[in-house]
């Protein structure tokens, strides 16, 4: 039998910038609660618990094109982010680590 291999990351870490320009008049707050209500509070990634942690930065120094976060492993970066668009990441992780 082959040997298979489950390629799923086991944990993931989200950053959200909450620094002057991704929050500029409280645009990345929203974005705070969609995660806040799909992952609970937000912690460093030492204390987390569960399969998916997250905490917010004061900078991601990508200000031009925030408000912004950060995806771990992988380090990929959602730019100009929405809530919608904040859903489809969360919906994505939740299927990646067998949650829904």
């Amino acid at each position: 039998m082959a040997d298979e291999r489950d390629d799923r990351p086991r944990r993931r870490r989200i950053v959200l910038c909450m620094g002057a320009t991704c929050n500029m008049s409280g645009r990345a707050e929203p974005f705070y609660e969609c995660l806040r209500a799909a992952f609970g509070d937000p912690g460093p990634a030492f204390m987390a618990r569960g399969p998916v942690s997250w905490e917010v930065a004061s900078c991601l120094d990508m200000c031009d094109e925030g408000p912004n976060l950060t995806l771990y492993p992988g380090g990929d970066a959602a730019h100009a982010l929405t809530v919608e668009r904040l859903q489809e990441i969360i919906e994505q992780i939740q299927a990646e680590i067998g949650e829904q």
